[in-house]
């Protein structure tokens, strides 16, 4: 279960710039994937990032420039869309009558409190939500506390797509994933919730590893802190989170290839380390696989 809150901080949150500014850099987290005269851009994201982190690295805004068509995960939807974001609440909260604290023992009820307490909030306010939602409740005003929030890099490159008229395609649908993270936790949200409640002080540390490894193009980096101990330790949710995902989304993406447009394909950066990785599976498809560098135009 610790393995999975890591993949979770990866998925939805990353830190401050405390290493970043401090190395010379010479790859990125974006490649170019060709098949004879054909190709496009496949990325990784960070999908929550502080404002010190923008701009974003030279190569992300070079492959934005070239590009007809900007692809994301899903078409999460704004904060200001209050149907869409109604629809989310519903999906991540229990049934009527259930509650989180009734699936906690005494021990964890009191520790949740506390730390909710240490944000000026109370565990009633959030009892009707499942564990993946008060996941990311707790992550996010963690980030805000530490003065770490800030939209991710997909959310920045939508808002230039939509400036721009650049097309924006998806490669799964928002109820896909919906149904998917509120299956995270259920079958024990004891264990879930002790488990997030323990790394809290670590996030800032875990974040500036990650945010490293990602700006470095450092897929064996991220791979050691993300998908490996996640597979060792809990191989379902890897197979369901990481391995499926990536092998449905690989032939979406091998459409791209024949319609004689450019696209930059944006996942987060788990996605792209790893033995089953979305580089590995297109490597090993016989597309030639090459990562961008800082010096590269």
């Amino acid at each position: 279960m610790k393995t999975l809150t890591r993949y979770l901080l990866i998925s939805f949150i990353a830190t401050s710039g405390l290493l970043a500014s401090s190395f010379s850099i010479a790859k990125s987290a974006i490649w170019q994937v060709s098949k004879g005269d054909e190709y496009i851009y496949l990325a990784g994201s960070i999908h929550i990032l502080p404002s010190k982190e923008l701009p974003l690295p030279t190569e992300f805004n070079q492959a934005y420039k070239l590009i007809d068509t900007l692809v994301l995960e899903a078409d999460v939807p704004a904060p200001s869309d209050s149907s869409a974001q109604l629809t989310l609440l519903k999906a991540l909260s229990y049934q009527a009558g259930e509650t989180l604290s009734s699936k906690l023992t005494e021990k964890v009820k009191q520790q949740l409190k506390l730390q909710l307490n240490s944000y000026g909030m109370h565990l009633y306010e959030l009892d009707s939500f499942r564990p993946f939602m008060v996941s990311l409740l707790i992550m996010s005003l963690e980030l805000q506390k530490q003065q770490l929030l800030g939209e991710g890099v997909d959310s920045y490159l939508a808002k230039l797509a939509k400036q721009d008229n650049k097309k924006i395609a998806y490669l799964e649908t928002l109820a896909f994933q919906l149904n998917l993270f509120k299956q995270l936790g259920n079958e024990d949200e004891n264990t879930f919730i002790e488990s997030l409640l323990a790394q809290v002080s670590d996030f800032q540390q875990l974040y500036v590893e990650m945010l490293y490894a990602w700006r470095n193009g450092d897929m064996q980096a991220m791979a050691q802190l993300t998908t490996l101990p996640l597979k060792q330790r809990d191989p379902l949710t890897y197979e369901m989170l990481i391995k499926q995902r990536n092998l449905t989304w690989l032939s979406k993406i091998e459409r791209y290839f024949t319609n004689h447009q450019k696209e930059l394909v944006l996942v987060g950066a788990a996605h792209l380390a790893g033995e089953d990785s979305l580089l590995g599976l297109l490597k090993n498809k016989g597309y030639a696989i090459k990562q961008l560098n800082t010096d590269e135009e």
